[in-house]
Protein backbone atom coordinates (compact mmCIF):
# COMPACT_ATOMS: atom_id res chain seq x y z
CA UNK A 1 0.00 0.00 0.00
CA UNK A 2 2.80 2.42 0.92
CA UNK A 3 4.55 1.76 -2.41
CA UNK A 4 1.36 2.50 -4.35
CA UNK A 5 0.89 5.69 -2.35
CA UNK A 6 4.45 6.76 -3.11
CA UNK A 7 3.67 6.33 -6.82
CA UNK A 8 0.46 8.34 -6.31
CA UNK A 9 2.38 11.12 -4.54
CA UNK A 10 4.97 11.30 -7.32
CA UNK A 11 2.17 11.47 -9.88
CA UNK A 12 0.43 14.28 -7.96
CA UNK A 13 3.69 16.24 -7.67
CA UNK A 14 4.22 15.88 -11.41
CA UNK A 15 0.67 17.09 -12.07
CA UNK A 16 1.25 20.18 -9.88
CA UNK A 17 4.43 21.02 -11.79
CA UNK A 18 2.72 20.50 -15.15
CA UNK A 19 -0.17 22.73 -14.02
CA UNK A 20 2.34 25.44 -13.13
CA UNK A 21 4.12 25.23 -16.47
CA UNK A 22 0.85 24.95 -18.39
CA UNK A 23 -0.15 28.27 -16.83
CA UNK A 24 2.94 29.93 -18.28
CA UNK A 25 2.45 28.23 -21.64
CA UNK A 26 -1.25 28.98 -22.21
CA UNK A 27 -1.01 32.64 -21.16
CA UNK A 28 2.13 33.14 -23.26
CA UNK A 29 0.37 31.62 -26.29
CA UNK A 30 -2.71 33.81 -25.78
CA UNK A 31 -0.59 36.97 -25.57
CA UNK A 32 1.49 36.17 -28.65
CA UNK A 33 4.76 35.01 -27.08
CA UNK A 34 6.76 32.26 -28.74
CA UNK A 35 6.91 29.02 -26.73
CA UNK A 36 9.29 26.82 -28.73
CA UNK A 37 9.73 24.13 -26.03
CA UNK A 38 7.56 22.65 -23.27
CA UNK A 39 9.64 20.24 -21.21
CA UNK A 40 8.35 17.58 -18.81
CA UNK A 41 11.17 17.12 -16.30
CA UNK A 42 14.37 19.08 -15.76
CA UNK A 43 16.60 19.64 -18.82
CA UNK A 44 19.54 17.48 -17.73
CA UNK A 45 20.96 14.99 -20.22
CA UNK A 46 19.15 13.61 -23.24
CA UNK A 47 15.45 13.98 -23.93
CA UNK A 48 12.69 12.32 -25.93
CA UNK A 49 10.69 14.49 -28.35
CA UNK A 50 7.02 13.72 -27.84
CA UNK A 51 5.75 15.80 -30.74
CA UNK A 52 4.96 19.34 -31.83
CA UNK A 53 1.72 21.27 -31.38
CA UNK A 54 0.85 24.98 -31.47
CA UNK A 55 4.42 25.75 -32.60
CA UNK A 56 5.71 24.11 -29.42
CA UNK A 57 7.97 21.07 -29.23
CA UNK A 58 7.04 18.85 -26.28
CA UNK A 59 9.94 17.03 -24.65
CA UNK A 60 10.29 14.40 -21.95
CA UNK A 61 13.34 14.41 -19.66
CA UNK A 62 14.27 11.52 -17.40
CA UNK A 63 14.63 13.75 -14.32
CA UNK A 64 10.85 13.83 -14.12
CA UNK A 65 10.21 15.94 -11.01
CA UNK A 66 10.36 19.26 -12.76
CA UNK A 67 9.28 21.09 -15.85
CA UNK A 68 9.86 24.22 -17.89
CA UNK A 69 8.56 26.28 -20.78
CA UNK A 70 11.07 28.12 -22.93
CA UNK A 71 9.79 31.68 -23.46
CA UNK A 72 12.74 33.59 -24.97
CA UNK A 73 10.76 36.83 -25.36
CA UNK A 74 10.26 36.89 -21.61
CA UNK A 75 14.02 37.28 -21.27
CA UNK A 76 14.34 33.98 -19.43
CA UNK A 77 17.46 31.88 -19.02
CA UNK A 78 16.64 29.83 -22.14
CA UNK A 79 17.02 32.70 -24.59
CA UNK A 80 20.58 32.12 -25.81
CA UNK A 81 20.36 28.32 -25.73
CA UNK A 82 17.12 28.31 -27.73
CA UNK A 83 18.56 30.68 -30.32
CA UNK A 84 21.43 28.24 -30.91
CA UNK A 85 19.31 25.09 -30.79
CA UNK A 86 16.45 26.37 -32.97
CA UNK A 87 17.89 28.56 -35.71
CA UNK A 88 14.46 28.81 -37.40
CA UNK A 89 13.04 30.70 -34.41
CA UNK A 90 11.07 33.77 -35.46
CA UNK A 91 12.56 37.22 -34.72
CA UNK A 92 12.00 38.08 -31.07
CA UNK A 93 9.43 40.77 -30.26
CA UNK A 94 9.22 43.23 -27.40
CA UNK A 95 6.15 43.07 -25.17
CA UNK A 96 4.61 45.52 -22.74
CA UNK A 97 5.43 45.00 -19.08
CA UNK A 98 1.86 44.00 -18.20
CA UNK A 99 1.98 41.16 -20.71
CA UNK A 100 5.32 39.92 -19.37
CA UNK A 101 4.02 40.16 -15.81
CA UNK A 102 0.94 38.14 -16.82
CA UNK A 103 3.11 35.37 -18.30
CA UNK A 104 5.62 35.33 -15.41
CA UNK A 105 2.87 35.13 -12.77
CA UNK A 106 0.61 32.68 -14.64
CA UNK A 107 2.26 29.56 -13.20
CA UNK A 108 1.71 30.77 -9.64
CA UNK A 109 -1.90 31.71 -10.40
CA UNK A 110 -2.59 28.29 -11.89
CA UNK A 111 -1.10 26.60 -8.79
CA UNK A 112 -3.40 28.68 -6.59
CA UNK A 113 -6.42 27.79 -8.75
CA UNK A 114 -5.43 24.10 -8.61
CA UNK A 115 -5.13 24.30 -4.81
CA UNK A 116 -8.54 25.97 -4.55
CA UNK A 117 -10.27 23.29 -6.62
CA UNK A 118 -8.53 20.60 -4.55
CA UNK A 119 -9.96 22.25 -1.40
CA UNK A 120 -13.35 22.47 -3.11
CA UNK A 121 -13.37 18.73 -3.87
CA UNK A 122 -12.26 18.04 -0.29
CA UNK A 123 -15.04 20.03 1.42
CA UNK A 124 -17.65 18.61 -0.97
CA UNK A 125 -16.64 14.96 -0.45
CA UNK A 126 -15.00 14.44 2.96
CA UNK A 127 -15.83 17.79 4.58
CA UNK A 128 -13.86 20.79 5.81
CA UNK A 129 -11.09 20.24 8.37
CA UNK A 130 -12.59 20.53 11.83
CA UNK A 131 -12.07 23.90 13.52
CA UNK A 132 -11.80 22.18 16.90
CA UNK A 133 -8.34 22.62 18.35
CA UNK A 134 -6.29 20.61 20.82
CA UNK A 135 -3.78 21.85 23.36
CA UNK A 136 -0.61 20.00 22.45
CA UNK A 137 2.88 19.79 23.91
CA UNK A 138 5.10 21.23 21.18
CA UNK A 139 8.45 21.04 22.96
CA UNK A 140 10.15 19.74 26.10
CA UNK A 141 12.43 22.38 27.58
CA UNK A 142 14.86 19.94 29.16
CA UNK A 143 18.07 21.23 27.55
CA UNK A 144 19.65 24.66 27.71
CA UNK A 145 19.22 25.12 23.96
CA UNK A 146 15.53 24.19 23.98
CA UNK A 147 14.83 26.38 26.99
CA UNK A 148 16.71 29.31 25.48
CA UNK A 149 14.46 29.21 22.44
CA UNK A 150 11.48 29.82 24.73
CA UNK A 151 13.25 32.35 26.95
CA UNK A 152 13.08 29.95 29.89
CA UNK A 153 15.39 28.00 32.21
CA UNK A 154 16.01 24.29 31.53
CA UNK A 155 13.42 22.10 33.21
CA UNK A 156 13.37 18.29 33.08
CA UNK A 157 10.21 17.75 35.15
CA UNK A 158 7.84 17.01 32.24
CA UNK A 159 10.31 14.74 30.48
CA UNK A 160 11.08 12.78 33.64
CA UNK A 161 7.35 12.41 34.37
CA UNK A 162 6.84 10.77 30.97
CA UNK A 163 5.21 13.52 28.92
CA UNK A 164 6.10 13.58 25.21
CA UNK A 165 6.07 16.08 22.38
CA UNK A 166 2.72 15.85 20.48
CA UNK A 167 0.85 14.63 23.56
CA UNK A 168 -2.61 16.24 23.57
CA UNK A 169 -3.61 17.57 26.99
CA UNK A 170 -7.27 16.77 27.64
CA UNK A 171 -7.56 17.80 31.28
CA UNK A 172 -5.60 18.68 34.41
CA UNK A 173 -6.90 17.43 37.75
CA UNK A 174 -10.16 16.57 35.94
CA UNK A 175 -10.57 20.14 34.67
CA UNK A 176 -10.87 20.25 30.86
CA UNK A 177 -8.45 22.51 29.01
CA UNK A 178 -9.23 24.32 25.77
CA UNK A 179 -6.41 26.85 25.51
CA UNK A 180 -2.68 26.76 26.36
CA UNK A 181 -3.35 29.46 28.98
CA UNK A 182 -5.67 27.03 30.77
CA UNK A 183 -2.71 24.69 31.29
CA UNK A 184 -0.45 27.50 32.48
CA UNK A 185 -3.06 28.71 34.99
CA UNK A 186 -3.84 25.27 36.43
CA UNK A 187 -0.21 24.22 36.73
CA UNK A 188 0.96 27.49 38.25
CA UNK A 189 -1.64 27.07 41.03
CA UNK A 190 -0.13 23.73 42.05
CA UNK A 191 3.47 24.58 42.93
CA UNK A 192 5.26 21.57 44.43
CA UNK A 193 1.98 19.61 44.42
CA UNK A 194 1.11 16.59 42.23
CA UNK A 195 -0.91 17.42 39.13
CA UNK A 196 -2.65 14.73 37.08
CA UNK A 197 -2.43 15.30 33.33
CA UNK A 198 -4.95 13.37 31.26
CA UNK A 199 -3.34 13.09 27.83
CA UNK A 200 -4.07 11.53 24.47
CA UNK A 201 -1.05 10.00 22.79
CA UNK A 202 -1.09 9.04 19.11
CA UNK A 203 1.16 6.41 17.59
CA UNK A 204 1.33 4.20 14.53
CA UNK A 205 0.86 0.44 14.61
CA UNK A 206 0.45 -1.77 11.53
CA UNK A 207 0.07 1.31 9.30
CA UNK A 208 -2.89 2.48 11.36
CA UNK A 209 -3.18 5.49 13.62
CA UNK A 210 -3.77 4.43 17.21
CA UNK A 211 -4.69 6.56 20.22
CA UNK A 212 -4.37 5.87 23.91
CA UNK A 213 -5.47 7.85 26.97
CA UNK A 214 -2.94 8.14 29.80
CA UNK A 215 -2.88 9.76 33.22
CA UNK A 216 0.52 11.25 34.06
CA UNK A 217 1.40 12.65 37.46
CA UNK A 218 3.62 15.75 37.36
CA UNK A 219 4.92 17.90 40.23
CA UNK A 220 5.59 21.52 39.16
CA UNK A 221 8.60 23.33 40.61
CA UNK A 222 8.45 26.21 43.08
CA UNK A 223 7.69 28.59 40.21
CA UNK A 224 4.77 26.51 38.98
CA UNK A 225 6.56 25.31 35.84
CA UNK A 226 7.15 21.86 34.39
CA UNK A 227 9.24 22.60 31.27
CA UNK A 228 6.94 22.33 28.25
CA UNK A 229 6.14 24.42 25.20
CA UNK A 230 2.44 24.48 24.33
CA UNK A 231 0.42 25.14 21.20
CA UNK A 232 -3.14 24.96 19.90
CA UNK A 233 -3.31 22.63 16.90
CA UNK A 234 -5.97 21.22 14.64
CA UNK A 235 -7.62 17.98 15.74
CA UNK A 236 -6.98 16.43 12.32
CA UNK A 237 -10.64 15.48 11.93
CA UNK A 238 -13.15 16.59 9.28
CA UNK A 239 -16.63 18.04 9.67
CA UNK A 240 -19.57 16.42 7.88
CA UNK A 241 -19.85 17.78 4.30
CA UNK A 242 -22.52 20.41 3.77
CA UNK A 243 -25.34 19.68 1.35
CA UNK A 244 -25.25 23.26 0.06
CA UNK A 245 -22.87 23.76 -2.91
CA UNK A 246 -22.60 27.49 -2.15
CA UNK A 247 -21.20 26.61 1.26
CA UNK A 248 -18.52 24.51 -0.44
CA UNK A 249 -17.15 27.53 -2.31
CA UNK A 250 -16.98 29.56 0.90
CA UNK A 251 -15.41 26.73 2.93
CA UNK A 252 -12.81 26.01 0.23
CA UNK A 253 -11.76 29.66 0.17
CA UNK A 254 -11.65 29.87 3.98
CA UNK A 255 -9.54 26.70 4.32
CA UNK A 256 -7.16 27.78 1.57
CA UNK A 257 -6.76 31.26 3.11
CA UNK A 258 -5.96 29.79 6.54
CA UNK A 259 -3.41 27.32 5.13
CA UNK A 260 -1.76 30.01 3.00
CA UNK A 261 -1.52 32.38 5.96
CA UNK A 262 -0.03 29.62 8.10
CA UNK A 263 2.65 28.90 5.48
CA UNK A 264 3.49 32.59 5.06
CA UNK A 265 3.94 32.92 8.82
CA UNK A 266 6.14 29.83 8.81
CA UNK A 267 8.20 31.26 5.95
CA UNK A 268 8.62 34.51 7.87
CA UNK A 269 9.91 32.67 10.95
CA UNK A 270 12.27 30.62 8.78
CA UNK A 271 13.89 33.75 7.31
CA UNK A 272 13.82 35.38 10.75
CA UNK A 273 15.86 32.41 12.01
CA UNK A 274 18.32 32.74 9.16
CA UNK A 275 18.98 36.42 9.93
CA UNK A 276 18.92 35.93 13.70
CA UNK A 277 15.96 38.05 14.69
CA UNK A 278 13.21 35.51 15.37
CA UNK A 279 10.77 36.56 18.12
CA UNK A 280 11.39 35.23 21.62
CA UNK A 281 9.45 32.08 22.37
CA UNK A 282 9.27 30.82 18.80
CA UNK A 283 10.99 27.53 17.84
CA UNK A 284 14.26 27.83 15.95
CA UNK A 285 14.69 26.27 12.51
CA UNK A 286 18.05 24.55 12.20
CA UNK A 287 19.87 23.76 8.96
CA UNK A 288 19.08 20.05 9.26
CA UNK A 289 15.37 20.87 9.51
CA UNK A 290 15.31 21.94 5.85
CA UNK A 291 14.00 19.13 3.66
CA UNK A 292 13.01 18.52 0.07
CA UNK A 293 11.32 16.13 -2.28
CA UNK A 294 12.30 12.86 -0.55
CA UNK A 295 10.93 14.03 2.78
CA UNK A 296 7.74 15.31 1.13
CA UNK A 297 7.14 12.02 -0.68
CA UNK A 298 7.90 9.95 2.43
CA UNK A 299 5.66 11.87 4.84
CA UNK A 300 2.90 12.45 2.25
CA UNK A 301 2.74 8.74 1.38
CA UNK A 302 2.61 7.71 5.05
CA UNK A 303 -0.06 10.32 5.81
CA UNK A 304 -2.43 9.05 3.11
CA UNK A 305 -1.69 5.45 4.08
CA UNK A 306 -3.01 6.23 7.55
CA UNK A 307 -5.92 8.39 6.35
CA UNK A 308 -6.55 8.69 2.62
CA UNK A 309 -8.53 11.88 3.16
CA UNK A 310 -5.19 13.59 3.78
CA UNK A 311 -4.49 13.41 0.04
CA UNK A 312 -6.57 16.57 -0.41
CA UNK A 313 -4.88 18.50 2.38
CA UNK A 314 -1.35 17.61 1.28
CA UNK A 315 -2.03 18.21 -2.42
CA UNK A 316 -3.43 21.67 -1.70
CA UNK A 317 -0.64 22.53 0.75
CA UNK A 318 2.13 21.55 -1.67
CA UNK A 319 0.47 23.41 -4.54
CA UNK A 320 0.21 26.56 -2.38
CA UNK A 321 3.80 26.06 -1.26
CA UNK A 322 4.92 25.75 -4.87
CA UNK A 323 3.21 29.06 -5.63
CA UNK A 324 4.80 30.82 -2.64
CA UNK A 325 8.30 29.50 -3.36
CA UNK A 326 8.09 30.54 -7.00
CA UNK A 327 7.16 34.09 -5.94
CA UNK A 328 10.39 34.52 -3.95
CA UNK A 329 12.47 37.28 -5.59
CA UNK A 330 15.28 34.93 -6.59
CA UNK A 331 16.59 35.12 -10.18
CA UNK A 332 15.65 31.90 -12.06
CA UNK A 333 12.30 31.79 -10.22
CA UNK A 334 9.13 33.57 -11.36
CA UNK A 335 9.58 36.05 -8.52
CA UNK A 336 13.00 36.97 -9.93
CA UNK A 337 11.50 37.84 -13.31
CA UNK A 338 8.80 39.89 -11.60
CA UNK A 339 11.48 41.71 -9.60
CA UNK A 340 13.34 42.61 -12.81
CA UNK A 341 10.11 43.95 -14.30
CA UNK A 342 9.37 45.98 -11.17
CA UNK A 343 12.83 47.56 -11.33
CA UNK A 344 12.31 48.20 -15.04
CA UNK A 345 9.05 50.00 -14.27
CA UNK A 346 10.76 52.19 -11.68
CA UNK A 347 13.76 52.98 -13.90
CA UNK A 348 11.77 53.47 -17.07
CA UNK A 349 14.05 51.13 -18.96
CA UNK A 350 15.16 47.49 -18.85
CA UNK A 351 18.11 46.25 -16.88
CA UNK A 352 21.12 45.32 -18.99
CA UNK A 353 20.59 41.97 -20.72
CA UNK A 354 23.97 40.65 -19.56
CA UNK A 355 23.21 41.58 -15.95
CA UNK A 356 19.89 39.74 -16.04
CA UNK A 357 21.46 36.64 -17.57
CA UNK A 358 24.28 36.60 -15.00
CA UNK A 359 21.79 37.09 -12.16
CA UNK A 360 19.59 34.26 -13.46
CA UNK A 361 22.61 31.94 -13.77
CA UNK A 362 23.68 32.81 -10.21
CA UNK A 363 20.14 32.21 -8.97
CA UNK A 364 20.02 28.85 -10.73
CA UNK A 365 23.34 27.81 -9.14
CA UNK A 366 22.04 28.88 -5.72
CA UNK A 367 18.94 26.73 -6.22
CA UNK A 368 21.09 23.76 -7.25
CA UNK A 369 23.26 24.11 -4.14
CA UNK A 370 20.13 24.33 -1.98
CA UNK A 371 18.64 21.31 -3.75
CA UNK A 372 21.70 19.15 -3.02
CA UNK A 373 21.80 20.40 0.57
CA UNK A 374 18.19 19.40 1.28
CA UNK A 375 18.78 16.16 -0.63
CA UNK A 376 21.59 15.36 1.82
CA UNK A 377 19.26 16.16 4.74
CA UNK A 378 16.57 13.96 3.21
CA UNK A 379 18.89 10.99 2.75
CA UNK A 380 20.21 11.36 6.29
CA UNK A 381 16.65 11.62 7.56
CA UNK A 382 15.72 8.38 5.78
CA UNK A 383 18.77 6.58 7.16
CA UNK A 384 18.06 7.72 10.73
CA UNK A 385 14.33 7.03 10.54
CA UNK A 386 13.44 10.69 10.97
CA UNK A 387 10.42 10.36 8.66
CA UNK A 388 9.44 6.85 9.78
CA UNK A 389 6.13 6.63 11.68
CA UNK A 390 5.62 2.87 11.44
CA UNK A 391 5.95 1.99 15.13
CA UNK A 392 4.98 3.46 18.43
CA UNK A 393 8.57 3.42 19.64
CA UNK A 394 9.94 5.28 16.64
CA UNK A 395 7.08 7.76 16.70
CA UNK A 396 7.75 8.62 20.32
CA UNK A 397 11.56 8.66 20.16
CA UNK A 398 11.47 10.90 17.12
CA UNK A 399 9.69 13.52 19.14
Amino acid sequence: MVVLNIILVLALLSVMIIVHEFGHWIVARKLGFQTPIFGFGLPFGNHITLGKWKETEFRFHWFVLGGYVAIPELGDESRDEIAKELPDLKPLQSFAIWKRVAVASAGVIFNIIFAYFTCLIMVATVGAPSSKGNVMITNLLASTQEAKEYDSAPNIIAREAGLRVKDVILSINETNVKQPNDVVTLVSKSKLKPVIFKIQRTYIANNKKQKEILNVSVIPNSEGRIGVGLGLVSSGEYDKPSGNPFIWFYQAGKVMFEWTLSMLIGLFFMFANVFGFSPTGTPKVKADDLHGIIAIVSVFAQAITLDFREVYRWTALISINLAIINLLPIPALDGGHLLFMFIEKLRGRKLAEKFQQKAIQAGFMLLMVLMFFVLFNDIRGLCTGKFDMNTKEKFESKN
